[in-house]
């Protein structure tokens, strides 16, 4: 996730009330004994919490109070008033336009609310190095009775466990949000209740009962019908709740995945853009010869390096028809928002191939690549294919740097190309984003744009008439690789968007994701040391810190169609129609800067991932280390490394430090040197890597003791 600070640095300078309908089923308007629900819905702010004068509308998030009644798949849509949402230093509210279009909330929603000065340790509330303090086990099993605070899924009849934190952004007590996570994803689709109790301040007073939730229960709330709706919660939902020290209690709708149907598609699910672009995009160009070009071919140092552009269907406005950018490719950073067709779905700009001896597409963008791969075939052995996932605001050429040349050497062959929306060409379009909110869809845009990129990258690797009928890629008329057998391999930012875009392509079946996580707006950003970088256009943009937690939430509802935490649940389990499952491969840095451990382990979780143990030894680097979890990957259990796992998730320790315990990045030295980029030239782990894009198993490179790496390996 590593930034080019230096770029970034400069660009910053230079910009300074109906029905509620649960799970899509009308019978669910109704509880078991028959009692309606009353709507959830307001018109602006939720009377449940009173709100500051000029910002925080959105509290508590995320809410149903914010919700329409619909013709969804959660008889729902959010309904945001374009009033209510955040300002920006130039009077501008965020536009709630495209969150609109959602039929929930997030599968990673932060829970927030301001409890002033509340104390989580005399609360007894779950850390993120206690998580078993919630109360809940990862199966969704309540075990403590009184635990103070319980997300429940009142569509399963289970809870989800958590960890929480006083935002560590903000400095003042009285203003400091509570910030409760999931540490596995919301079920998408479902209706979660939060409900809050048994809660102490910072001298040990018992915090009373919010006035907002008084006044439901005593029915004197305004409006009367939210009012109801939060009675009708703790008199059915969490009526078997001891709620005596009650404090409030809310419910939101999560998103529903999409995915249901091969030909049918919906703007308010997580996975249908996608979906409906891929299959728009492999639709037009059929089975005909994938159009591409070698702009070089050299040998460099022990490999050797083939570049150029590829044709790819576009679903972006207004791309420009030179092309300027790496490889004579086509620079997307200049191109618009998404094409949509009447219902608010990615519609295919319209495009023609050409007659001759060089056919190629109208109309279409060119993207970059580069492939490396072994000067020679080894030993009569074709090297073994991969896609390959560059790191945050970086370029496809990060390929044919240090972080494959191991892969090279264990007879691979890597290809890149650029993510798009989220490249070194996109630095003013992130930062435009972060200077008004209202641009971020446009991100998301480009994002989605990437994902076909891929899939055509990895077209042309895996078809006879693509990459292998070049020269560039043949050894004395021999090609060079594997046709047929491309995998996937992303680090960092590769892993945090590459487990998204393998959950919605047939073009690979297996994904290592190196230093991966999700929820880049819940548990991303804050806690990486990049995120300095960030701040620098965000935080004056938005100078309240509640705005700029609610920013990031509405920001992250764009986000989950371009990131694992909006694919996860149906990434190795649950696949979409016409879509396999996949079988991925986690690698997980502990201590590491840039991607927080809390975030790879709840994309784990999420997918169902068994783990290698003994999972950590706390002796391994002499002088124990302090402040350590409780449990280390907390919820996971023991893999059998002699068979194939759906999902396995390996922990490496290389002797750095537990960051912070609350949402801040471990800046400083007493946090050790960053692992991040540790592990990707070790010969053990490379091989393991091979080993499993092979075969499927994760050959057990520890043993019997926990992974130990040598720190800068």
């Amino acid at each position: 996730m590593a930034l080019r600070r230096v770029l970034f640095t400069s660009m910053a300078a230079a910009l300074a009330v109906p029905m509620l309908v649960m799970s899509g089923a009308s019978a669910a308007r109704v509880n078991h004994g028959g009692t309606p629900m009353p709507a959830p819905g307001v018109a602006t702010c939720d009377s449940l919490v009173s709100t500051p004068v000029g910002h925080d509308c959105l509290l508590p998030w995320p809410n149903n109070a914010f919700t329409k009644s619909a013709s969804t798949a959660t008889g729902l849509l959010v309904n945001i008033a374009k009033t209510a949402t955040p300002m920006n230093k130039s009077g501008v509210h965020i536009n709630p336009t495209f969150e609109n279009q959602n039929d929930g909330f997030s599968p990673g929603s932060v829970v927030m609310i301001q409890i002033p000065n509340l104390s989580l340790a005399n609360s007894a509330i779950a850390t993120s190095t206690n998580i078993g303090l919630s109360g809940c086990t990862v199966t969704g099993t309540l075990t403590n009775s009184a635990a103070p605070v319980v997300l429940w899924d009142a569509t399963t009849k289970k809870c989800v466990p958590y960890f929480a934190e006083l935002d560590g952004q903000n400095t003042d007590p009285t203003t400091q949000l509570l910030m409760i996570h999931p540490v596995v994803n919301y079920t998408e689709g479902d209706r979660i209740d939060v409900l809050l109790r048994n809660l102490y301040d910072t001298s040990n007073a018992r915090i009373s009962e919010l006035a907002g939730e008084a006044a439901a229960l005593k029915g004197t709330l305004s409006p009367s019908s939210r009012g109801a709706h939060l009675k009708w919660l703790t008199t059915n939902d969490l009526a078997t709740f001891d709620l005596s020290h009650l404090y409030a209690a809310w419910d939101f709708t999560v998103i529903s995945s999409g995915g249901t149907s091969a030909t049918k598609f919906s703007d308010s699910t997580l996975a249908d853009p996608a979906l409906t672009m891929r299959n728009q995009a492999f639709a037009l160009v059929g089975k005909t010869k994938p159009v591409f070009t070698v702009y070089s071919s050299a040998v460099v140092g022990t490999e050797l390096q083939i570049s150029g552009a590829f044709q790819v269907p576009t679903f972006l406005t207004k791309c420009p028809s030179a092309r300027t950018a790496m490889f004579d490719s086509t620079n997307t950073a200049n191109c618009g928002a998404m094409n949509l067709d009447k219902n608010g779905l990615p519609l295919l700009e319209k495009s023609t191939l050409s007659k001759g001896a060089t056919p190629t597409w109208s109309n279409q963008i060119w993207a970059n690549y580069i492939c490396v791969l072994p000067t020679s075939i080894q030993s009569g052995v074709k090297a073994l294919p991969t896609l390959y996932g560059h790191g945050l605001l970086g370029s496809a050429t990060e390929v044919s740097g240090g972080s494959f040349v191991k892969g090279v050497a264990q007879n691979m062959m890597g290809c890149a190309t650029d993510w798009a929306g989220m490249s070194s060409n996109d630095l003013l379009m992130v930062a435009a984003s972060l200077s008004d909110m209202s641009n971020f869809h446009e991100n998301v845009d480009h994002m989605l744009q990437g994902f076909v990129d891929f899939q055509f990258l990895a077209r042309l690797v895996n078809d006879p008439n693509g990459f292998a009928s070049n020269p560039a890629f043949q050894d004395g008329g021999v090609t060079r690789f594997q046709v047929g057998k491309c995998q996937y391999q992303g680090y960092s930012q590769g892993g945090i968007m590459g487990g998204a875009v393998s959950a919605i392509s047939n073009e690979w079946s297996r994904a290592v994701l190196g230093v991966p996580g999700e929820n880049y707006g819940g548990l991303l950003l804050n806690r990486s040391v990049d995120w300095s970088e960030f701040k620098a256009v965000y935080d004056p943009a938005y100078p309240n810190a509640t705005d700029q937690q609610i920013g990031l939430q509405l920001g992250q509802m764009l986000w989950d169609r371009g990131e694992n935490d909006g694919y996860a649940e149906n990434l190795t389990t649950h696949p979409y129609a016409g879509t396999k499952a996949k079988q991925v491969f986690i690698i997980e840095n502990y201590g590491d800067h840039q991607v927080a451990n809390v975030s790879a382990e709840a994309f784990g979780r999420t997918i169902g991932a068994v783990n290698h143990q003994p999972t950590f030894d706390t002796n391994a680097f002499g002088t124990p280390r302090t402040n350590l979890p409780v449990t280390i990957q907390w919820g996971f259990t023991a893999a059998n490394q002699s068979v194939s796992n759906k999902a396995f998730i390996e922990l490496w320790d290389y002797g750095t430090p537990t960051p912070p315990v609350d949402n801040e990045a471990p800046s400083g030295s007493q946090y050790g040197n960053d692992p991040h980029g540790y592990g990707r030239r070790s010969v053990g782990l490379i091989e393991q890597i091979y080993g499993f894009m092979s075969t499927g198993l994760e050959t057990n490179v520890c043993g019997s003791t926990a992974c130990i790496g040598v720190p800068g390996a």
